[in-house]
């Protein structure tokens, strides 16, 4: 977690840099440009002043910064500007603010000025605000031929929205000291390949829309059905019947507007307009490869329409210049409907219908997570699946009272029982390791011969470690008087002990000769802490032995003991007594577990109240001789679904029975039952047909190649 915290600071370190040097970059770029363009206005001279029919035809000023505010101009005066173009800008939010820049200076582009940039620009500019005005540009730029050809262009937009027969307005007219008109030898032949004509306009038949359309990749159905599953993890994690109704059958819903939207019969939508046209073709040079030694190059109709062809005719169309073609071209973005009459969209889809195989394969993909989710949620999707249907069905439950009608009509696997009676819990090995055994009341044996189960019985030494009566005390007024008079603890309060013959005999019948930790650590404690009426005090515990062992004295012995010595020594006692247990417990485990037989075994799963509680060995002990009494047997339920059948080391039968799967609360079963079902359904089919329209595509491939001789 403090690595992902420092890589998050870290990641928000970078980006806050990386975002304040953008920012500085900027305004120091707009610095410069306002330093040089003081410098144009200190150090230029005016070359002339704006006529009046140049202010009239100037469009509004505007700073990029600021598209909202226009400028207004500060003079009439034009100054000379010269240097090489630039253009810089940033982003912000999704949006993006760009600058023009002619020697070092911000400038505005009115109309299609930019169409006139060279590497080295010598503009005419007037001066609005913090910004300079291109009024001309290399000597082929002017504000009244940029209005007239912005005329001509709305004209001839206008005329190829309409698809108005005729030549389609030029917006480039030659002027008559053009020198360009020299280069060319025939006006008459530069006219023709600049010319295009309109022949007539039409309406997209269905098979172009379908090429221009589509069908996608079911990304919206995909997505609603994402959804839909989401709402059924949800509605079964719910306890409440009204947010599961709310959450299933939103879920329900989702996935029936899903596959109406996958399903439904396709509607090719409004068509667009399509123009057939006719032109030269015009191969303009853009980039030189010279390692591959080719050149790119964009391809127009006349000087005027740039068209793009589908993507599968590209690498077969091969381009001539000075061409004449005919073609459909959509009216919006110019592409390619028909192809000098060799290629058409109407044709190949009419002919050779599309196929769409990724739609299939997104609903494959999302069903195919969906059923993994699903099977990771349920414990048994078939239990599932078999409680759905008990509880569709109308099945009841098996009732059983007594072990024998169990014996006599075992219930099938699935079935939903009704167990009531009288059984014991059994001991089982701990991840089936015997020398940890547990006592589990989730496995309850019904029934069955007792005879041979032991009588288990904890001896009396261990016992008697674990007695509270194996030290007996109490109280002396006359000692505890004594112990104030000596100004000890009052809180460490002596207790006389009546008994320390006896205790010394269990301690060393317990432990004997045996040297482990809990022996050693109780004989130290005594012999520290138990201050026995002995002429002189024992150093060790063999000295205590003996001489406790050979007093001859007329009165009981007695010793003392504080308080709190006497809870460590107890401590100590039933340390040693855990020892003993612990050595006596996984063969008394063992010896119960095997000599179980006959009966009907319940194994009840699902109820975390079944779990085995954590017990000492001592604890496991007493559990041990209460289990072999005779008439030991609890009364037990177990109500649900019958998950598992088999046969025990005695071949007693043994039911699992699920008791979390109930007919009176089936709605989490039914829901993942119907998720089960429907990712089983739709997985196969759309993996089917994604196979099946993936070939039809390759097929399509082939037959368009052979349609048009490309094989």
């Amino acid at each position: 977690m403090e690595l992902l915290g420092l890589l998050k600071l870290l990641f928000i370190v970078v980006v806050l840099g990386l975002t304040a040097s953008s920012l500085i970059g900027y305004s120091s770029r707009r610095r410069r440009s306002k330093k040089a363009l003081a410098e144009v206005r200190e150090q230029g001279g005016v070359i002339r002043r704006l006529s009046e029919a140049e202010q009239q035809a100037l469009p509004p000023v505007h700073d990029p910064a600021k598209p909202k505010r226009p400028l207004a101009l500060e003079s009439d005066d034009v100054f000379l500007l010269e240097g090489a173009y630039s253009r810089h800008g940033i982003e912000s939010n999704g949006t993006s603010t760009w600058h023009d820049i002619i020697g070092g200076v911000e400038v505005f582009l009115p109309y299609d000025a930019d169409l006139f940039l060279a590497e080295h620009n010598r503009a005419e500019v007037v001066f609005a605000g913090k910004m300079a005005v291109v009024v001309g540009l290399n000597q082929e730029f002017d504000l009244l031929s940029a209005v007239e050809r912005d005329q001509r262009r709305n004209t001839a937009d206008q005329q190829w929205q309409d698809g108005a027969r005729g030549a389609l307005q030029d917006v480039f007219v030659d002027s008559d000291d053009d020198p360009d008109r020299d280069k060319e030898k025939d006006e008459e032949e530069a006219a023709r390949k600049r010319r295009v004509d309109i022949y007539s306009q039409r309406d997209e038949t269905v098979a172009e829309i379908e090429a221009r359309r589509g069908r996608g990749v079911g990304l919206l159905p995909g997505l609603l059905l994402t959804f839909a599953f989401i709402g059924l993890g949800i509605a079964t994690a719910r306890t409440s019947v009204l947010a599961m109704s709310l959450w299933s059958g939103a879920a329900v819903l989702l996935t029936v507007w899903a596959l109406w939207l996958f399903w439904r019969r396709w509607r090719p939508g409004p068509p667009r307009k399509v123009n057939t046209v006719a032109g030269t073709l015009n191969l303009t040079p853009l980039l030189f490869d010279e390692a591959n030694s080719r050149v790119t190059v964009a391809a127009s109709l006349g000087d005027k329409l740039v068209f793009s062809l589908p993507e599968h005719w590209r690498p077969h169309v091969s381009y001539e210049d000075g061409q004449r073609l005919e073609m459909d071209l959509r009216v919006d973005d110019y592409s390619v409907v028909n192809y000098n009459r060799q290629l058409s969209l109407d044709e190949e889809i009419r002919r050779f219908p599309p196929a769409y195989w990724g739609r299939h394969l997104t609903m494959a993909l999302v069903a195919g997570v969906a059923l993994v989710v699903a099977l990771l949620l349920s414990r048994a999707p078939w239990a599932d699946l078999m409680l759905a249907w008990n509880a569709v069905s109308g099945s009841s439950y098996v009732e059983a009272r007594e072990a024998s009608d169990l014996l006599a009509a075992p219930p099938g696997l699935g079935s939903m029982v009704d167990l009531a009676g009288s059984g014991r819990c059994q001991v089982r090995a701990s991840m089936g390791d015997w020398q940890y055994p547990r006592v589990h009341c989730d496995w309850i044996r019904w029934g069955g011969d007792t005879s041979a189960l032991p009588r288990v019985e904890i001896d009396e030494l261990t016992a008697g470690l674990f007695s509270d009566e194996v030290v007996k005390t109490r109280r002396d007024p006359y000692v505890e008087m004594m112990v104030k008079l000596y100004g000890r603890d009052p809180g460490q309060a002596p207790l006389v002990v009546s008994n320390p013959e006896e205790l010394i005999e269990l301690v060393e019948n317990a432990c004997g000769s045996r040297q482990q930790h809990a022996c050693a650590y109780l004989r130290d404690t005594i012999v520290e802490h138990l201050r026995v009426a002995l002429p002189e005090r024992p150093s060790d515990w063999r000295t205590l032995r003996e001489e406790v062992a050979g007093y001859d004295g007329e009165k009981p012995l007695q010793a003392v003991i504080g308080r709190s010595q006497l809870s460590l020594v107890k401590r100590r006692l039933r340390a040693v007594g855990q020892e003993r247990a612990e050595q006596a417990v996984p063969d008394l485990g063992r010896e119960i577990h095997e000599n179980e037989k006959g009966g009907v075994l319940v194994h009840m799963i699902g109820d975390p109240g079944l779990t085995p509680a954590s017990m000492t060995d001592i604890q496991l002990w007493r559990r041990f001789v209460e289990l072999t009494t005779p008439g030991s047997a609890e009364p037990f339920s177990a109500k649900g679904m019958v998950v598992h059948r088999g046969e025990d080391e005695s071949g007693a039968p043994i039911l699992v029975v699920d008791v979390t799967r109930q007919l009176d609360w089936p709605w989490r079963s039914l829901l993942l039952s119907f998720w089960i079902l429907l990712c089983a359904v739709l997985l196969p089919v759309h993996i089917w047909l994604a196979v099946q329209q993936y070939r039809a595509r390759r097929r399509r491939e082939a037959d368009l190649a052979r349609l048009h001789g490309w094989a």
